[in-house]
């Protein structure tokens, strides 16, 4: 086994029974990669499974395909192919990627490794293209070594080691490569920055790649230390709303830390300081927002910041929706409502259960001896924010009301604990999105 292997690989592998995902286009950055894992796995065996995405472009994406197919089996890994069957067109790289990450993700259990090749060089390369794009310091950070990745882990671990350095392992190797014509088109932003502008620059500036991997350390530093100040504050992912911080200044960071979160772009910074102004200061019967996608906004709601994306809530219901189930003891059903499903459990004991969905003019008891309350006393009591209450279902055993959406409802003195519940929402497109 190699040294580089050891050093490189070796902090993380995952344990005994998990597996370990490569993403091999074929190109020589990946191509050095299957071959480092091929050293360590000799040593410290894993099931290995290489993925390869044939985008469905290039004429020779069906070669391209067989090669890496024949690489990996040669070394005794699965191998998995996904089609994608992309239209080049705007944003073409940024399409290919998500979808990409999509069909790996589909095959990735809890604690398995996801490994790429990035390298040193595409990290300098990112740095400036961010820098083009006006990104602010989380952005200057730069691509993480690793990050959370559905059920498992995303990890490069090459973020150190140059282009030129993993070239020479091909030829340690005696490896041959995919040379893609589309890596020579300056019309995509990453190739014209490598074929070109960093050439060019570097001939007045030798450091440049220096001086970039030290201005990204330092905004690696400055984001943890807010991160830090922000403590149980901080936008995290699969949290949608978190509690607003006490200042314009960690206000702000937290619109960058919920973007970061979900893979956007931050807003401008007139606009989040304009926002962070405005929560602090407007009264608490207005909701100030700023918009961060087509669909998407940060908005303030009492002493709360809720990430919300109307794309996957959808509609508010334009009729209610009853639904009457009699569950008898130990029995699951899911019930699909136009943006969502819900999952109804019982335990031990039958549920008569009410299911309301677009609810109005209705009201509740919270116990069996408590008042009956209207649904708006019922959501402001309960913290049920306004574009939640049409796009949720009210779940309720006779006239007591039990859960709103993920929501538990329930006096725990006065009801019995047997129903279980879980609402989730389906978006459009027909991908599920937890939320409870």
């Amino acid at each position: 086994m190699s040294v580089a292997a050891e050093e490189l690989l070796g902090p993380h592998w995952p344990a005994v029974g998990h597996r370990v995902h490569l993403m091999v286009s074929g190109g020589s950055d990946s191509m050095a990669l299957l071959a480092l894992v091929g050293d360590f796995s000799k040593v410290v065996p894993r099931t290995v499974i290489v993925h390869h995405c044939h985008h469905g472009v290039a004429a020779e994406a069906d070669d391209w395909s067989i090669f890496v197919q024949s690489e990996a089996e040669r070394k005794g890994f699965v191998f998995r192919l996904h089609y994608l069957n992309l239209g080049l067109g705007p944003e073409f790289e940024a399409r290919a990627r998500e979808l990409r990450y999509e069909k790996v993700m589909s095959e990735v259990t809890a604690n398995e490794v996801v490994l790429t090749a990035h390298h040193r060089d595409d990290q300098i390369e990112t740095l400036l293209m961010r820098l083009s794009q006006g990104s602010g310091l989380i952005g200057l950070g730069g691509i993480p070594i690793s990050r959370a990745f559905g059920l498992g882990v995303l990890v490069r671990p090459l973020l150190s080691v140059s282009r030129r350095q993993l070239r020479q392992v091909l030829t340690v190797h005696d490896l041959e490569h995919i040379e893609d014509p589309s890596n020579q088109d300056p019309s995509y932003l990453r190739n014209f920055i490598r074929l070109q502008f960093l050439p060019a620059l570097a001939r007045v500036a030798p450091e440049i790649g220096e001086k970039l991997l030290e201005l990204s350390k330092s905004a690696t530093g400055r984001t943890k230390q807010m991160a830090s100040r922000l403590g149980k504050q901080l936008p995290v992912p699969g949290v949608e709303y978190v509690d607003m911080a006490s200042t314009e200044i960690l206000i702000a960071w937290q619109v960058r830390f919920f973007a970061q979160m979900q893979a956007c772009y931050a807003p401008s910074t007139s606009q989040i300081l304009e926002f962070s102004r405005q929560c602090l200061e407007a009264a608490d019967d207005r909701s100030p927002e700023v918009p961060v996608g087509p669909n998407v906004v940060i908005r303030r709601w009492g002493a709360k910041l809720y990430w919300i994306d109307s794309k996957k809530l959808g509609e508010e219901v334009g009729n209610e929706i009853i639904r009457f189930e009699k569950l008898a003891p130990k029995q699951r059903i899911e019930l699909r409502f136009p943006n969502g499903i819900l999952t109804l459990r019982t335990g031990a004991v039958s549920e008569d259960v009410s299911i309301f969905w677009g609810v109005k003019g209705r009201s509740f008891r919270r116990g069996r001896n408590r008042p009956l309350q209207s649904l708006k006393q019922l959501a402001q009591m309960l913290g049920v924010p306004p574009w939640l209450r049409k796009r949720t279902p009210v779940v309720a055993i006779s006239d007591r009301i039990v859960g709103w959406g993920d929501i538990d409802c329930r006096d725990r003195g006065l009801i019995p604990h047997s129903l279980h519940w879980g609402w989730r929402f389906v978006t459009r497109n027909g991908a599920d999105s937890s939320v409870s």
